[in-house]
């Protein structure tokens, strides 16, 4: 009875040691539906027999909830019911009272019954949970398990994306791994169809190369936008207004593309301050908490080495305004945001 991890689950499922109730969640979906299927499999096998597997995934009908946990599993030792992605929180489609009966079901469960609440496509967001998933999650994790399936590591997507590649027989070098997942993004999913999107145009050739992740990789907003700021940096203005107009033909949001500059221009300004003092960028990373994502001060090391850090200086302000013009409800965001790359190519070549 706890909150775990995806792979103190499969040590539990490969042991046999089942709860009554589960919850499963998180940002990696393809997890969330790999688990939940495998979770059910051990259960009641790979093609469980309708009179021991209950799903509910369109009508969150409570009543006939009530009824499927308390059928007596037949040939079987368990009575399965997945619940799939019921926004609890949701207190338009699902108020508190119902939260509260579902609870209630919770509390009356047969020990031969195993409840899997799952979320294998519902958004969340898991920094500010609403007050009923947070309810939902305290109960469960007291009463039977919760798991996080959050999103993997940079190193170990790299890896993910060479072993997929090599069960279509194609090789891919880490260096365009880790290329391929930056502009792909974080989501399996997204990151396993661009992967075969490359494949299916190789054909019979077999090395992926980074002229091929360039050319066929649609890449996602973050990357766009990083992308941006490397233009800007490289004094490149037809790259970077070109990137902005795909960014705005996205629907990309002016909030979005400054927060994204920040961040970047942030990363930019501490590397360039730790090679003046002679701060090793390790050590700016752990002082920032920048953890796994050690590899982003590092690219933006190699990118300042000969920018003036008063020149970033300028560009922090330009950006710190910008910010405050957006929060307008008269600002045109569009014009804000061309007005401030404009305004950080020219800062940028002040370098020169």
């Amino acid at each position: 009875m706890a909150e775990i991890s995806k792979n103190e689950l499969k040590k539990q499922l490969s042991k046999k040691q089942f709860d009554n109730i589960y919850l499963i969640y998180g940002d990696e979906k393809m997890y969330v539906k790999t688990d939940t299927k495998l979770l059910v499999e051990k259960l009641v096998g790979k093609e469980p027999p309708e009179f021991n597997f209950h799903k509910f995934d369109k009508d969150y009908d409570l009543d006939a909830i009530a009824v499927a946990v308390q059928v007596a599993p037949f040939m079987s030792e368990y009575n399965v019911v997945v619940i799939s992605d019921l926004d609890v929180s949701d207190i338009n489609n699902f108020p508190p009272t119902s939260l509260e009966r579902l609870i209630s079901i919770m509390d009356n469960l047969p020990d031969t019954t195993v409840l899997i609440m799952t979320m294998p496509t519902l958004k969340q967001d898991l920094k500010k949970p609403g007050a009923g998933f947070k309810k939902l999650k305290s109960y469960i994790a007291k009463n039977g398990t919760v798991c996080l399936e959050a999103h993997e590591t940079d190193i170990s997507l790299a890896r993910q994306i060479i072993r997929w590649a090599d069960t279509r027989g194609k090789k891919i070098e880490q260096a365009d791994a880790y290329k391929l997942q930056e502009y792909a993004g974080y989501d399996l999913n997204t990151i396993r169809n661009e992967l075969d999107k490359i494949c299916n145009y190789l054909g019979d050739e077999e090395n992926i190369t980074t002229a091929h992740i360039e050319m066929l990789v649609t890449k996602q907003l973050e990357a766009n936008i990083f992308s941006l700021t490397d233009a800007i940096v490289a004094l490149n203005s037809d790259r970077a207004f070109t990137i902005l107009d795909i960014l705005f033909y996205q629907r990309a949001e002016p909030n979005d593309i400054v927060n994204v500059i920040s961040m970047a221009y942030i990363d930019f300004y501490r590397a360039r301050v730790a090679l003046e003092s002679g701060t090793p960028i390790s050590q700016v990373a752990k002082d920032f908490g920048y953890g796994k994502r050690q590899f982003a001060i590092e690219k933006a090391g190699k990118k300042t080495r000969n920018i003036p850090t008063a020149m970033l200086r300028k560009s922090l302000a330009e950006i710190t305004e910008t910010t405050a013009k957006l929060r307008s409800v008269s600002a045109n965001g569009r014009i804000l945001v061309e007005r401030l790359v404009a305004k950080l190519i020219i800062y940028a070549g002040e370098r020169v």
